[in-house]
Order: structure tokens, then C-alpha cells, then sequence
């Protein structure tokens, strides 16, 4: 273990090194953070670990997004997507009710944490394709409706160069409240069920310079059964450029963008 060099000895953590004395000794090593077991234990530590409980529900709410959109978020996603994704679910639970490391992870506690998300960050939806898009849904939310009133060519902000056709993708994925159980001393899925389940569609491939009237995309809830009502349905559009060669056409995959449109 390296030794203090110089007159003066010092003991204390200054600038992530930790200076004290051993066997008569002063040394010097790397600060490290406290143990799992004194962040649980320590009363000075109580906010530590509520904090840290709560980061993992967090994390529970963004596999669940992420693991209903499967391979088609995979296809928009950025590489610290995950990270920004539980972020956002973090907000979330900042809103639910009960005391802090109890508060419930519910979705539709801060919808607006969620709505807007972009899976690649530096490359937003509205940013690309500005047409306005309208959520529907029947009674029981077995039924979600994307239509688009109106689609032009001045709403593509971003058109790759060599773009001829556009093709719009909505995604469904289902995500199920979580709780504190003091019990078990960990957060349960209410639903487990009904969570992270998740389906997709797609349009046609659509040309870029054409005037479009009343896109509609549906999707079908995959849950056989009614959503419980403490299971969200978050809703995602995304778009991707193609191009026409011969007959055939090819995905420009730079410029592919999703977002989340709405919390049902």
C-alpha cells in the first residue's frame, strides 16, 4: 500500500483518495463507498437506500417498456437508451404516493414523464416527421387506434437525400404498476401477467412527396383479457426512411426515429 511522501501527514478523503494511519504508518489508497450492509443498516444511510430502492423499481418500469417493445425498439434505440429510459421512470415514482423508498411505480402517476421519450436521443420524432398524430381507444383498451389526418412533404424536416418512401411502425408495450412490500422488503408487479407484453405494425412503405389523408395504424392489445386497470399501455411511433432500387427497397437506418405518443 503506497505511503504519505512530505513533512506533513494528512488523514481524511480528499479528492477520491483516503489518507490515514496503519500500524504507524500514513498511507494512502483509493476512497471506496460504503458497504451494501452499512447502507442498509446505518441510520445516517436511510435516504441512501430509499433512494436506491425506488432506482430499482425504476428499473423494473423501463425492462418492462423495453421488453414489450422487443426487437422493433431495438431497431430505433440509442446505445444509453436503457439508462435515459429508467431516468424518466424514476420521475415517475417521484409522483406516486407513500413515503420515500415506499412510493408506488405506477405509470399513469406522471404520464408526461414517458410521452416524448425519444429511443434515440439525438435524433427525436417530431424533430424528422411533424404531422400530427391522434390516439385512440374502445371502451376496454383492447383496441388502440394511430390515424394521421394529414401527411405532406413539408412534414418530413429531415429527409435523407436519398429517400423515395417513408413506412411509419406503432408499438404497443404494457407496463404493470409495482408496489413496496414490506414483507418481502422489495417491490412486487402487481400484474406480472399483463406486463412487458408488446406487439407492433407497420404501413405500407408510403411515398415521401405525396399528399397522404387518414393514416391509420391499429393496434391489439395483447393481453387476452381486459387491461387491469393498474396496467399502462405506453404507445410508440416511429418512422424510417427507405430507398427505391430497381425494384426492391432498402432501409436507410440512420434515419430511424420513435417516440412515445401517449400513456393509455
Amino acid at each position: 500500500m503506497p505511503k504519505q511522501e512530505g513533512i506533513f501527514k494528512f488523514k481524511g478523503t480528499l479528492q477520491g483518495q483516503c489518507y490515514y494511519q496503519l500500524n504507524g504508518e500514513y498511507v494512502v489508497r483509493k476512497a471506496v463507498g460504503p458497504s451494501r450492509e452499512r447502507i442498509n443498516t446505518d441510520p445516517a444511510f436511510v435516504n441512501v437506500k430509499a433512494n436506491n430502492q425506488e432506482f430499482t423499481a425504476a428499473t423494473q418500469l423501463s425492462k418492462a417498456i423495453r421488453r414489450g417493445l422487443g426487437a422493433t425498439g431495438k431497431a430505433f434505440q440509442d446505445t444509453y437508451m436503457a439508462s435515459r429510459l429508467t431516468g424518466r421512470c424514476r420521475k415517475i415514482i417521484q409522483k406516486g404516493s407513500g413515503d420515500l423508498g415506499e412510493r408506488e411505480a405506477n405509470l399513469f402517476n406522471n404520464p408526461n414523464a414517458i410521452i416524448g421519450f425519444p429511443l434515440k436521443k439525438d435524433l427525436p420524432f417530431q424533430q424528422i416527421y411533424t404531422a400530427k398524430a391522434v390516439v385512440n381507444s374502445n371502451t376496454n383498451r383492447s383496441i388502440i387506434t394511430i390515424n394521421i389526418p394529414k401527411s405532406e412533404q413539408y412534414n418530413h424536416n429531415q429527409t435523407p437525400e436519398n429517400a423515395t418512401h417513408f413506412q411509419l411502425t406503432a408499438a404497443l408495450s404494457t407496463v404493470s404498476n409495482s408496489t413496496w412490500q414490506s414483507d418481502k422488503n422489495e417491490y412486487i408487479t402487481e400484474y406480472q401477467n399483463e406486463n412487458a407484453l408488446g406487439i407492433a405494425v407497420e404501413s405500407q412503405p408510403l411515398l415521401c412527396k405525396i399528399e397522404y389523408h387518414n393514416i391509420s395504424l391499429q393496434l391489439q392489445s395483447p393481453n387476452p383479457n381486459n387491461t387491469p386497470t393498474n396496467v399502462a399501455q405506453t404507445i410508440w411511433l416511429g418512422i424510417t426512411y427507405l430507398k427505391q432500387q430497381h425494384n426492391a427497397l432498402g432501409i436507410l437506418k440512420t434515419a430511424q426515429a420513435m417516440e412515445c405518443i401517449a400513456v393509455i
